[in-house]
C-alpha cells in the first residue's frame, strides 16, 4: 500500500499531536510503518504549530516528532492554486489542496468537513480523494 500518497491537512497534524490515541495519530503510525507515504506542506505545519501553541503548547514536541515520518512538499505557485483548485473553496484552504495536487497525492485527509465536505468523494472534479481520517481508515486502509 506504499503507493498511497496521503496529504495531511493542518487539522490532522494538530489532532494527532493533541490526541495521540485518536484516528489522526493512527494515520501517522501508518506512515511510520511505511504502509502509506505521508505528505504535508510548510503552511499546514505552521498552522498546526500556531493552533497547538494557543491550545496545548505541551503537545508541540509530539507534532515535531510526528513530522519525522511525513514528507514536507513545496508550497504551490499562486498560478497552480488558481488553476488546480475550485474557486469556491476557501482562500485559506486552496493552497493546501493545491500543494497536495502538485505533490501527486492520492488522498487529501482532513477533519475540516465544514470547508472540504462538499469535495469529499467528488473525484471527478479533483485528481485525488478528499476524505476524513475515519473514511480513509475504513474505506481505503482498513
Amino acid at each position: 500500500m506504499a503507493d498511497l500518497r496521503v496529504f495531511l491537512d493542518a487539522n490532522i497534524l494538530f489532532t494527532a499531536a493533541y490526541s495521540p490515541d485518536g484516528l489522526s495519530a493512527l494515520l501517522i503510525e501508518l506512515g511510520a510503518a511505511r504502509r502509506v507515504t505521508l505528505l504535508t506542506s510548510p503552511l499546514a505545519i505552521v498552522e498546526a504549530e500556531r493552533n497547538l501553541e494557543a491550545k496545548r503548547p505541551a503537545a508541540l514536541p509530539a507534532l515535531r516528532g510526528s513530522l519525522t515520518t511525513v514528507r514536507v512538499v513545496r508550497e504551490p505557485a499562486p498560478a497552480d492554486v488558481e488553476r488546480l483548485t475550485p474557486p469556491e473553496l476557501s482562500s485559506k484552504d486552496r493552497p493546501l489542496l493545491a500543494a497536495a495536487i502538485v505533490a501527486h497525492a492520492t488522498h487529501f485527509v482532513t477533519g475540516d468537513v465544514a470547508d472540504f465536505g462538499r469535495w469529499m468523494d467528488r473525484r471527478a472534479r479533483l485528481p485525488l480523494r478528499v476524505m476524513t481520517p475515519r473514511q480513509f481508515l475504513t474505506e481505503v486502509h482498513p
